[in-house]
C-alpha cells in the first residue's frame, strides 16, 4: 500500500498546484503528488509536448511513494520540493511546464543516458 502524499502534499509548491489544478477543474487524487499530478494533467490535455519517456517517467510517477518521489526530486527529509520559477508561475500551464522542465532535468542526473542519442 502506497504511504499518504499528505505531508508532501502541505509543501508550498504542493498547494500551488493543488489551487491551479482546482482552478482548471481536474478533480483533486490526494493520494498524489500534487505537481505530478499537474504535469499528467498539463500532458493528458495537450497542454504541453512532452517526448514518450518523460510521458512515460511522468506517468509511472503517478504510483510512486513519497520516499521515491522525494528521492526522484532529490529533495532531502524535511526539505521542501522546489523547481526554479514556481513562485512566479501565472498559470496551470506554466505551474506545469516548469514542473515538466524540471523532471526532464532530474531524468537527465538520473539517467545519463536519456540525452545520450541528442
Amino acid at each position: 500500500m502506497k504511504k499518504s502524499m499528505e505531508p508532501l502534499n502541505k509543501m508550498a509548491v504542493n498547494q500551488k498546484a493543488r489551487r491551479t489544478l482546482q482552478r482548471s477543474g481536474e478533480e483533486l487524487q490526494n493520494d498524489l503528488f500534487h505537481c505530478v499530478q499537474l504535469a499528467r494533467w498539463a500532458i493528458d490535455n495537450g497542454h504541453v509536448m512532452v517526448e514518450h519517456d518523460v510521458d512515460e517517467t511522468v506517468k509511472a510517477m503517478m504510483t510512486w511513494r513519497p520516499a521515491r518521489i522525494m528521492n526522484f526530486f532529490m529533495v532531502a527529509v524535511g526539505g521542501e520540493y522546489s523547481p526554479d520559477g514556481w513562485e512566479r508561475a501565472q498559470d496551470q500551464y506554466e505551474m506545469a511546464s516548469l514542473i515538466i522542465e524540471d523532471i526532464e532535468e532530474k531524468m537527465v542526473t538520473h539517467f545519463p543516458w536519456y540525452r545520450s542519442a541528442e
